[in-house]
C-alpha cells in the first residue's frame, strides 16, 4: 500500500487544482461518506491507496455517488483508484461514461468525457465483478473549453480533395476526423447524428476506413450511406458495428457504389447514446485511401445475412402471432407485440415470438445452441421486454435476456422511467436459484448485440463487451424462445397490473403505464442447434 503523508496530499491537491481540477468533496473518503450518497453494500474500508480509507463495495446494488459541477463543452478527465473489482464513472444527464476495472493491486484507472451543454454531473463508483475499494477521485479539464455548435459545419481537411461536415457536435468538430490524429474526433450525441465526408469528385467506394473514440472499451454502432449529388441517398451498410477491440482504425466492407459524399449515421454505443469517431477515410475500387491515414488494423464488416430458413419455415420454430408477420424482408425480423397482441395463459402480457415447436424440445444438457443478433429496440419510458429465453416444460424459465427502464437494483441503471434500459440477463443455476447480471444500457433506438450459447447445459450470454454464464438448472423438455415479451408490469414499483392470461387487462395497463411503443427489430441473426 503506497502511503503519503497529510502535506504531500495537500501539495497533490494545490497541484491538482492548479491544472484546472474539478472539486470534489472528501475525494479520498477521509471523512467517512461525508459528502458521499452511498447505497449498500457499502463501508468505509482502511485498506487505502493514500490516506487511511477508501471507499469498500461489497455486493449488486452497492454504489457512492456525488454531484460535481462541470463547465458547458469542455472536455474532462476521470481519474481514480480501483482495489478489487468495480466500476468508476459518470452520468451526465442520462449519458454514461464509465470503466471497469479488475485487479488484485491498486489500479488507476482514467474515463475522458466532454460536458456537451452541461454544467453538471453525477460521479459514481459501483459494484462490478466482486468486492472493490474505490480511492484518490480527480476530475480535471483537459484540452480546454470549446463552443458548441448545433448547426451543420464544414472544413477543409489536410486533403484538398476531401472535407468533413456534421449534423451536430459537442465542440470536436467534423473536422477532427482527417487530421491523422487519434486523439481528436468528432463527436454528436444521439441517434441518427451523422458525420459526412466530401471526396470532391464521383468515385467508385468499395469501403470504409474508421477509428472509434474509446474504440477498445465498447462497440459503437452506425449505418453508411452513399450519395453522387448529396440529395438523393443509398445505405451501403447496415447495422454496422465495430469491434470493440481496438482505438485503431477499422475497414468495413461496403456495397460498392459511384458517389462523391459518404455519411456515418450514428446509432449511439454500447454504454451511451454518443457517436464519437477519431478518423474516417474512403476507400474507392482500386483500394486507394481518399486521405491519407494513421496505420490501422482490419476488421470485417457487412449489410447482415439473411435470416435462417428453419426459423421461418416452421420446421423448428413456432410462431406466436402473425398478425403482422414479424419477417419484414430477407434479413429483417420485427416483434410487435402492442399490435400482435398475442397471450398465453400464464404469460404476464403481450408477446410476438418465436418459440421451439413442442415435439423438438429436449434438455438443456443434450442439446448444443447457438443464438446471435444485433437487437435494435424501440420502447417508451418505463417499458420492459424479454428478447430471449431459455424455457422451461413448465411455468418457469432458465435464461431470460431483459431490456427494462426499471426501478429493479443492480443493474447500471435502475431508475424506472428516465429513458435508461438496463440490458440484463438472469440465469437459474444448478440448485435452482435465479443469478443475474447487468449486461449494460441503451436507450431507445440504440442497437446492441447479443450472443447466446447453450453448451450441453452450461449457458453464456454476451453482449455489449461484458459476458456472463453458469451451469443451469437441467429441465427434460426445454425450449428457446425469442421476439418481444411485453411484460405488463409497474417498472416503477415492479408490481404487475395486468390479469394474466387477459388480453384487455394487458391494455388497460399499457395505457395506464404511458407504454405506447414497444419494437424490437432484429439482423444479422443465426441460429445453430445439435442434438446428442
Amino acid at each position: 500500500m503506497k502511503l503519503l503523508t497529510s502535506s504531500s496530499i495537500l501539495a497533490l491537491s494545490m497541484i491538482a487544482a492548479s491544472a484546472g481540477a474539478v472539486t470534489i468533496n472528501n475525494p479520498s473518503f477521509e471523512n467517512g461518506f461525508d459528502d458521499w450518497n452511498d447505497d449498500d453494500p457499502s463501508a468505509v474500508s482502511g485498506d487505502a491507496y493514500s490516506g487511511n480509507n477508501s471507499a469498500k463495495i461489497t455486493g449488486e446494488g452497492g454504489r457512492v455517488e456525488q454531484d460535481i459541477s462541470l463547465s458547458a463543452n469542455t472536455n474532462y478527465r476521470l481519474t481514480a483508484y480501483v482495489l478489487g473489482s468495480g466500476t468508476v464513472g459518470v452520468n451526465i444527464n442520462g449519458a454514461v461514461f464509465d470503466t471497469d476495472s479488475d485487479d488484485d493491486d491498486w489500479n488507476q484507472v482514467q474515463v475522458d468525457f466532454n460536458s456537451g451543454s452541461n454544467t453538471s454531473a453525477e460521479l459514481f463508483a459501483k459494484y462490478h465483478n466482486g468486492t472493490g475499494r474505490f480511492d484518490d477521485f480527480t476530475v480535471e479539464q483537459i484540452g480546454g473549453t470549446s463552443s458548441s455548435s448545433s448547426s451543420s459545419s464544414s472544413s477543409s481537411s489536410p486533403s484538398d480533395d476531401v472535407e468533413a461536415s456534421a449534423s451536430t457536435d459537442d465542440g470536436n468538430v467534423a473536422a477532427n476526423v482527417l487530421d491523422n490524429d487519434l486523439d481528436t474526433r468528432w463527436s454528436g450525441n444521439g441517434d441518427g447524428e451523422w458525420l459526412e465526408l466530401d471526396l470532391g469528385s464521383v468515385q467508385q467506394v468499395g469501403s470504409v476506413n474508421i477509428a472509434f473514440y474509446n474504440g477498445n472499451q465498447r462497440n459503437s454502432y452506425f449505418d453508411i450511406q452513399a450519395s453522387s449529388n448529396g440529395n438523393n441517398w443509398e445505405t451501403v451498410l447496415s447495422n454496422g458495428q465495430s469491434s470493440g477491440s481496438t482505438n485503431s482504425l477499422e475497414t468495413f466492407s461496403v456495397v460498392e457504389t459511384d458517389a462523391r459524399y459518404i455519411r456515418y449515421v450514428g446509432h449511439g454505443n454500447s454504454s451511451n447514446s454518443w457517436n464519437s469517431v477519431t478518423e474516417m477515410s474512403v476507400n474507392s475500387e482500386g483500394g486507394s485511401d481518399s486521405s491519407s491515414s494513421s496505420s490501422s488494423s482490419s476488421s470485417s464488416g457487412g449489410s447482415g445475412g439473411d435470416i435462417p430458413d428453419l426459423i421461418t419455415d416452421g420446421s423448428l420454430f413456432d410462431l406466436e402471432g402473425e398478425n403482422p408477420h414479424p419477417l419484414v424482408n430477407d434479413s429483417t425480423l420485427r416483434f410487435v407485440p402492442l399490435q400482435a397482441q398475442v397471450t398465453t395463459p400464464n404469460g404476464n402480457g403481450w408477446r410476438h415470438e418465436y418459440k421451439i415447436k413442442s415435439g423438438l424440445r429436449i434438455a438443456m444438457t443434450d442439446t448444443y445452441e447457438l443464438f446471435e443478433a444485433d437487437i435494435k429496440v424501440d420502447m417508451s419510458d418505463g417499458g420492459k421486454t424479454i428478447v430471449a429465453q431459455h424455457h422451461a416444460s413448465d411455468t418457469g424459465t432458465i435464461m431470460k435476456l431483459y431490456v427494462s427502464d426499471s426501478s429493479e437494483s443492480g443493474f447500471d441503471d435502475s431508475v424506472a422511467y428516465n429513458g435508461i434500459f438496463d440490458v440484463y440477463v438472469r440465469l437459474r443455476n444448478t440448485d435452482g436459484n435465479e443469478e443475474k447480471y447487468a449486461l449494460g444500457t441503451i436507450r431507445s433506438g440504440d442497437t446492441f448485440d447479443l450472443r447466446v450459447i447453450n453448451d450441453y447445459g452450461d449457458v453464456y450470454v454476451y453482449s455489449m463487451g461484458n459476458s456472463f454464464g453458469i451451469p443451469v438448472e437441467d429441465d427434460s423438455a426445454s425450449y428457446f424462445k425469442f421476439g418481444n415479451y411485453l411484460q405488463s408490469q409497474d417498472t416503477r414499483t415492479n408490481d404487475d397490473c395486468g390479469e394474466s392470461g387477459d388480453s384487455d387487462s394487458f391494455e388497460e395497463c399499457y395505457e395506464d403505464l404511458g407504454i405506447t411503443e414497444s419494437t424490437v427489430t432484429m439482423t444479422n441473426v443465426l441460429y445453430e442447434r445439435e442434438e446428442n
